[in-house]
């Protein structure tokens, strides 16, 4: 929802300052939407960090990242200015009520599969042992590049 430019470019921003850290920043990728597919399509990055925090204070400071920038849960899959997931965290596996890394659906997902291939397209998934390029070849890439990353 909004300006999704914008909204992508101040989470970065926020997101390197809050957790103290300079990301590489994929390319930004236009998508149809995933789930809901009736509204807007939607615009996507991945970012690798390195941070000195671990990962539940991590993860709650994305979220407050999210609700500082106006997100509000509708409904699932539902429209939104903003969503931050963390994908990995190096090899480690994280299942609790709040958190699951490797995100469970991201080898489904072009649109988070090819720009985690432009960060780090050397990465093999813990549990599926494929690069995101391998595991991009095995579903359809409905990616269309929105702008190149700086």
């Amino acid at each position: 929802m909004g300006n999704r430019y914008t909204y992508l470019k101040q989470a970065i921003e926020t997101i390197e300052q809050r957790l103290g850290a300079k990301a590489t920043v994929a390319h930004f990728y236009e998508t149809p939407p995933w789930g809901e597919v009736h509204q807007a399509r939607f615009l996507n990055t991945v970012l690798y960090l390195e941070v000195n925090y671990d990962v539940e204070e991590t993860h709650r400071i994305l979220k407050e990242i999210e609700v500082q920038l106006g997100k509000t849960k509708v409904r699932k899959w539902g429209p939104r200015c903003i969503d931050i997931d963390i994908l990995f965290w190096g090899e480690e596996e994280v299942n609790s009520a709040e958190l699951q890394i490797p995100h469970p659906h991201l080898h489904e997902r072009a649109f988070v599969l090819r720009p985690l291939a432009d960060v780090l397209p050397s990465f093999v998934h813990p549990v599926f042992k494929k690069s995101p390029g391998d595991m991009l070849q095995l579903i359809k890439d409905d990616t269309t590049v929105f702008c190149k990353s700086e």
